[in-house]
């Protein structure tokens, strides 16, 4: 019922970058031939960028807003003629670059700078990210934004780099309930829950009965698998819980821990990795299959959120089906994206009705010179 689940993203999110977009859209080499640049390169890719950034959602209505705007925006770009191009220009051009020279130079203006976000599956929504830059990291900007979060009566979710006891607190505190994963960050706590389930496996194993037999099983509710089957692999997901837990004391609320095996079949072999984690939720409200259920939420961050993310607005009304342009307008709309999280905004669209109100701020996000 729309757990909120906070998920690092790594990804730009500088609000006026150094270099900036437009900077880094002017380094791209030019595909086409001598004859068919008649409008710069970059002046192209700048105007798509306005464009998504000012929500239009079609090249027809990126081609548009050019025309509204004039001569004025037309220099400013670098559109030599004082003319901004059609829609078939934009569509031609967009065809012929090669995504993944767009791909890497925004990959390196947007080196070092991510988002935090938090994410509620049910919902399919973000409900809020903050930006993390050198100054700060995941763990400070998530106890930030658990601050801002309606967490009560929720479960928070967070990957390992966000399993820190005083952000467990802070959950708990103010009324919510937390599902983490330990890893490299909390080696010490990782062993404590492997510790739980060689306890109990050597537990049981002193019960069972003469002649020797195979040690009975765990409890019922406290082991669960999931099987998956698609795109020539098969992948298997058994998840065991314990309550065995000697580190409880120091971690508030500290109720189960549990240990998930993803095995992953293919054409080419088996690969298996273990990871470890603890919860809030007591068995009585979570048993296994349920743990396992709220942490595919947490793998459906790195589906949903992402696709968020790269598919271009509007998509289904753009119909760019041709060559690189899809590829090339997902680019551009994620950079995109990443300017509209530096603009004071409750949500992603009012930061774009601000944004066309205040067009002079979309100019100075991209890196364009006003226009007057």
């Amino acid at each position: 019922t729309g757990q909120p689940v906070l998920g690092c993203e790594r990804e730009m999110a500088n609000a006026v970058p150094a270099p900036t977009l437009f900077d880094i859209l002017a380094t791209l080499p030019d595909p086409r031939g001598r004859h068919g640049q008649i409008h710069p390169l970059p002046a192209i890719l700048g105007l798509v960028a306005l464009g998504l950034l000012l929500g239009r959602t079609s090249l027809a209505g990126i081609a548009r807003l050019g025309r509204q705007y004039g001569p004025p925006l037309a220099h400013a770009h670098g559109f030599r003629r004082g003319k901004t191009p059609s829609t078939s220009t934009l569509s031609r051009t967009l065809q012929t670059l090669a995504p993944d020279h767009l791909e890497g130079a925004l990959a390196r203006w947007g080196r070092g700078q991510h988002l935090l976000a938090a994410y509620a599956p049910a919902a399919q929504a973000v409900l809020a990210q903050m930006r993390v830059d050198a100054t700060t990291n995941e763990h400070k900007a998530a106890l930030r934004l658990v601050g801002v979060l309606p967490v009560a009566g929720k479960v928070v979710l967070g990957d390992a780099i966000l399993c820190q006891r005083d952000l467990a607190e802070q959950v708990v505190d103010s009324g919510g309930d937390y599902v983490l994963i330990a890893k490299d960050h909390q080696p010490a706590l990782a062993a404590d829950v492997a510790a739980g389930f060689a306890f109990e496996a050597a537990a049981r194993g002193s019960r069972r009965p003469l002649p020797p037999a195979p040690p009975p099983p765990p409890p019922p509710g406290r082991t669960a698998t999931t099987v998956d089957k698609g795109h020539a692999r098969i992948e298997r997901r058994p998840l065991r819980t314990t309550t065995l837990l000697t580190l409880g004391g120091t971690w508030k609320g500290l109720r189960q821990g549990f240990a998930l095996t993803r095995e992953r079949k293919t054409r080419s072999g088996t690969t298996a990795e273990v990871v470890y984690g603890i919860t809030r939720l007591p068995p009585g409200r979570a048993d296994a299959a349920t743990l396992l259920s709220i942490i595919r939420d947490h793998w459906r961050i790195e589906n949903e959120l992402h696709d968020v993310r790269d598919v271009t607005p509007g998509e289904d009304r753009c119909r760019v089906r041709k060559g690189s342009a899809p590829q090339v307008l997902a680019a551009l709309w994620n950079a995109v994206v990443h300017l509209l999280a530096g603009v004071k905004a409750p949500t992603r669209p009012a930061a774009i009705e601000y944004l066309q109100i205040h067009s002079d701020k979309a100019h100075e996000l991209i890196g364009i010179p006003q226009t007057q």
